[in-house]
């Protein structure tokens, strides 16, 4: 058995759909077509009346070049690995991001304690936590 693996693109950023939980896909009741859109930002693959921001990705068929991009198909066994290199990129991220606000919760006490020291009370640029 294979899967399709849809992929769209808005500006820079690739993922698969329904990897981001505000992803959707639907049928175009006009075209018969699958649109995509993400629910949180209201933009997707339909365009109305201006240039969509999004779109799907993929290579163009070889049988005929008027189609839009061929949708991948992977087998189980490809899913998994996909799956698996997600995790260990979404978890370095996250090791990442916990190492940063860890290092600027420490520069922020540091400031902190100089503002104390001569007596200065200010909020000005800090972040809330």
């Amino acid at each position: 058995m294979r899967i399709p693996i849809i992929k769209v693109k808005d500006g820079k950023y690739e993922h698969i759909v329904g990897t981001n939980s505000h992803d959707v896909l639907y049928v175009d009741e006009q075209s018969g077509g699958i649109q995509y859109m993400n629910m949180q930002s209201c933009e997707g693959t339909k365009r109305f009346g201006r240039e969509s921001s999004v779109c799907f990705v993929g290579e163009p068929m070889e049988e005929c070049d008027v189609f839009g991009p061929e949708i991948e198909f992977v087998t189980v066994e490809e899913l998994i690995e996909i799956a698996l290199q997600q995790m260990r990129e979404g978890t370095e991220n996250k090791l990442l991001l916990h190492k940063l606000v860890g290092t600027y919760l420490k520069e922020k006490e540091i400031y902190q304690k100089k503002l104390e020291e001569d007596n200065i009370q200010d909020s000005g640029g800090a972040l809330l936590f």
